[in-house]
């Protein structure tokens, strides 16, 4: 079997799937979700703040501040 005809198999059954899908969707008509299953916004809980602050960072390196250093890094211009 050459490649063509496996390209024009495989296209013709995709076709065919694709399009009895699309019978039974028509058939079976729009999902729609329970009535008692909405959401209402009036009784969402909300969030409850965290008591804790954020815990402090310890940075081992030391910060260095080099000042006076002329063209060092990247200019623009």
């Amino acid at each position: 079997m050459n490649t063509p005809t496996r390209l024009g198999g495989f296209a013709l059954a995709l076709a065919v799937v694709f399009g009895a899908a699309y019978g039974v969707g028509q058939l079976t008509g729009p999902v729609t979700p329970p009535a008692g299953t909405r959401h209402d916004p009036a009784h969402t809980p909300q969030p409850i703040p965290s008591p804790v602050g954020p815990e402090p960072t310890t940075d081992p390196t030391p910060s260095v501040t080099v000042t006076g250093t002329g063209g060092a890094g990247h200019t623009h211009g």
